[in-house]
């Protein structure tokens, strides 16, 4: 039997070309604004809730278009206020996004991918390879669903505060550059989601072909750069796919972007015990910093269920960042949340679909 193709998702359409399609639809410009503000001002899951439309015109969208690609087939919140989200998609296959609770304000973490192809040692996600891109509309769904479930369960302390996002989910961003620029230019239109680039993050293994896409794309984004190593050798034992790019070439783009945009770009460097916690390593990484444009994100690994790695333990934390410090290295320690409840990136995903009979159930 052959598989239906799902219809274009609404979301993936910029509002701004909306009152041009509604012109071409024989109806007002008008009804692109409203529509437009349907989907990203209140959040409408379905389309008879858009009841300043006509109906026809409603019929005639919900005939061309789906309005919604993800289901919610898992909520976790974590002791430390952490929520964890599996999404399942309209092709059945599952998608993790994250909100983290922040001193002040709170995090969006979005997946790009269904799975991804980096092959980080230190990433669930990598374990079951790439399935494919998220469109444009599955990346900005994501942001709705997590706006929604904010709205309706605020986060202690927060309040009203405006939400930032990081592109550091499932999947590399850099490899579905396309959909992923699209996604931000709703982010930040004023028809859209209205969010400054200056709250949006995006994290990356750093293939040099990407960052300089990067370099090109529209709005002046953070850029996060997934270090794993303190030499190209080092960092291809974690990195295998990332590190056949140099770590110099890698460093001298992002230093690039990180000038062109007038911010710091940030090294995450993951600590494992044995592994890439020694000071050589650290001494060595200050020397590839000092005097760049880059601040340092010491992350503890968070320990995943099927690995023998473990993370650096405190002491060895302080020492190394000590080392970056008395360098002149601006580095600050990231403890990740949600340890309880899987939420390093796609141990959730990976967990639900090892269940027995799950037909996509990983060897």
């Amino acid at each position: 039997m052959a598989t239906e193709i799902p219809k274009p998702l609404i979301c993936s359409v910029h509002p701004a070309a909306w009152p041009d399609l509604m012109v071409a639809r024989g109806h007002a410009a008008y009804r692109g604004r409203q529509l437009a503000g349907w989907l990203y001002g209140r959040g409408a899951t379905t389309f008879d809730t858009m009841t300043s439309l006509p109906a026809a015109l409603r019929d005639a969208l919900a005939d061309d278009y789906d309005l919604t690609a993800l289901t919610t087939s898992e909520r976790q919140v974590s002791t430390d206020g952490t929520r964890k989200f599996l999404f399942r998609l309209r092709d059945g296959e599952t998608v993790e996004s994250v909100m983290i609770p922040m001193e002040r304000h709170v995090t969006f973490c979005l997946s790009s991918q269904v799975g991804c192809a980096m092959a980080c040692r230190f990433c669930a996600t990598a374990r079951g390879g790439l399935v494919r891109n998220l469109t444009a509309g599955e990346i900005v769904e994501q942001v709705l669903r997590l706006r929604d479930d904010l709205a309706s369960a605020p986060q202690p302390g927060h309040g009203k505060k405006q939400y930032n996002i990081v592109l550091m989910g499932m999947g590399e961003p850099l490899d579905n550059w396309d959909q992923v620029q699209a996604a931000v230019d709703i982010f930040v239109a004023p028809e859209g989601l209205g969010i400054s680039p200056r709250r949006i993050q995006l994290s990356t293994a750093a293939p040099v072909g990407g960052l300089q896409q990067l370099a090109e794309g529209r709005h002046p984004i953070g850029l996060t750069i997934s270090l794993g190593g303190a030499t190209d050798a080092q960092r291809r034992r974690v990195m295998p796919i990332a590190g056949r790019e140099s770590i110099a070439k890698m460093l001298t783009a992002a230093e690039r972007y990180a000038r062109r945009i007038g911010r710091h770009a940030t090294v995450a460097y993951v600590l494992i015990a044995g592994v890439t916690d020694d000071l050589t390593q650290a001494r060595q990484i200050a020397r590839l910093l000092q005097r760049r444009p880059f601040k340092v994100n010491l992350i503890p690994l968070n320990r995943l269920d099927d690995d023998t790695l473990a993370p650096t333990a405190t002491p060895g934390v302080l020492a190394f960042q000590k080392v970056l410090i008395e360098a002149g290295v601006p580095a600050r320690i990231r403890t990740s949340g949600g340890q309880d409840i899987a939420a390093a990136c796609g141990q959730l995903r990976r967990r639900r679909r090892s269940r027995p009979g799950d037909p996509r159930a990983e060897n």
